[in-house]
């Protein structure tokens, strides 16, 4: 049974990001979607040798530090999807391993991962994080808009507010730009349904704020809402001031660290029911926009279970 938004909901035109280097936008020409559907385009693989930085069980990735790949890609640290849950069995942080990557047209993943060494000795561990609880009070942090002003949390009170972590300078388009895009499609469904709009609200949090500056996110952000919405109004970007952000990501369930000039970081995208507390928390890059939708109309009709 097919699924829809709405009677006029179509996927964006995905934008073009002006900001990066050449290599990283021919990345993002391959890889786009995690592995998550087959498609009529034959499979190409590439060999893969490095090290386990960290395991992503719940949202079925890792995060791999590995050298080049001959004919994909130079060295680098980045996270792959992993479609079988039991490839992760027994693979742990400092392990190094080998794998194929796996690259169609709709996505990457990783297969046929072996553990050729044991970690002797833990690398540095993710900081412990809970990803938060429904019910949960979102705390009153604060944080700068894409046109410099000082905002707070609290103000979107009364509307449902959809929150995902990124950074603009982000190389993987699996991370930060899908999630950009994901609320892309969002922002062009409510669009089209008064209600939802006007009583919704979305934000693309940073968590780089010395690189983030309003000018920075505001030239990032256009090429995500110029269609749509190209005075943000109805979504904002923003960057969490430094003395916040191990707080704010703790609450959130982020956890990021810097390695070789990147942010090496998990994925977070959280929807707030009006009243300010957890509704639900989506972990990596699996969830899929419909299903947001459905929240956020679930939202507005009490006692209804997220989805």
């Amino acid at each position: 049974m097919s699924q829809t938004v709405s009677t006029s909901y179509r996927a964006p035109t995905r934008p073009a990001f002006r900001q990066g280097s050449a290599a990283v936008w021919i990345i993002a020409v391959i890889i786009t979607s995690a592995c998550q559907h087959q498609t009529e385009t034959p499979a190409k693989r590439y060999h893969l040798r490095g090290s386990i930085v960290a395991v992503e069980r719940a949202s079925g990735q890792v995060i791999v530090t590995h050298g080049d790949i001959p004919g994909f890609m130079g060295a680098m640290t980045m996270g792959y999807a992993v479609r079988d849950p039991g490839a992760l069995a027994g693979v742990s942080p400092g392990d190094e391993i080998t794998a194929d990557v796996v690259v169609q047209a709709d996505g990457s993943c990783l297969q046929n991962i072996v553990v050729v060494k044991k970690a002797s000795t833990p690398p540095r561990a993710l900081a412990p994080v809970r990803p938060p609880e429904p019910g949960d009070a979102v705390p009153d942090f604060s944080f700068v808009n894409q046109y410099g002003r000082k905002e707070h949390f609290s103000q979107f009170r009364g509307k449902a507010v959809l929150l995902t972590f990124i950074y603009t300078r982000c190389p993987l388009p699996d991370y930060c730009p899908r999630m950009n895009l994901n609320l892309a499609e969002i922002n062009l469904a409510l669009s089209g349904r008064t209600r939802l709009y006007s009583a919704t609200h979305l934000l693309s949090v940073s968590f780089d704020p010395k690189h983030d500056t309003p000018s920075v996110l505001r030239t990032y952000g256009k090429d995500f809402t110029a269609k749509t919405d190209p005075s943000f109004r109805h979504w904002e970007f923003v960057a969490v001031p430094q003395r916040e952000l191990r707080q704010v990501a703790q609450f959130f369930g982020l956890s990021y660290w810097e390695q070789g000039g990147q942010i090496v970081h998990t994925m977070s995208t959280t929807l707030v029911s009006p009243d300010g507390r957890v509704y639900k928390w989506y972990g990596g890059n699996g969830w899929q926009t419909i299903d947001v939708v459905r929240n956020l109309d679930k939202i507005l009709q009490p006692g209804e279970t997220p989805e």
